[in-house]
């Protein structure tokens, strides 16, 4: 007959082997829900989509404002503001508006830095100049941009 010392020890060996199985069970599991998030992410490929899109989309609609001579503090689209849809304050700063919708829209103290390409109206003497200032010459549009992203205080003469 077995003793009560080979009996406690058959139990602890059982209670052990339980709690392996559990953790090496838990390990799989922990595993197996990380491979279904990522199989829920979007891939590399779709969110580089997603983000061309949204810039595409954008650059059409601050073209067609500018067209229609309107800005992006004005547009609306089914009832709702896209100033309004701006909460971040640096945001906001990008369009050139005021935190506070009520308060009168005024000059940003620092730099005017162009969204997009911002046309010019260059003289063909002037050119050397506004090349030297980082302007560039689009061939196929026969006029000059200030590229996305530069200071237009420089371009000022020459903005359309």
């Amino acid at each position: 007959m077995a003793t009560r010392a080979e009996i406690q020890a058959k139990l602890a060996a059982i209670d052990q082997r339980k709690a392996d199985a559990l953790k090496s069970l838990q390990t799989k599991r922990a595993k197996l829900k990380a491979q279904l998030a990522q199989l829920d992410r979007p891939s590399k490929s779709q969110r580089r989509l997603d983000a061309r899109r949204k810039i595409l989309l954008g650059a059409f609609v601050l073209e067609q404002l500018e067209h229609a001579g309107s800005s992006p503090q004005a547009l609306t689209f089914e009832g709702k503001r896209f100033f309004d849809w701006l909460v971040r304050p640096n945001d906001r700063a990008v369009f050139e508006v005021t935190p506070d919708a009520s308060a009168p829209a005024t000059t940003p103290a620092g730099p005017r830095i162009a969204p997009i390409d911002t046309p010019l109206n260059v003289p063909f003497a002037d050119k050397d100049r506004a090349k030297a200032l980082g302007a560039h010459w689009h061939p196929d549009q026969k006029h000059w941009v200030v590229p996305a992203g530069l200071d237009l205080a420089p371009f000022q003469a020459w903005l359309k």
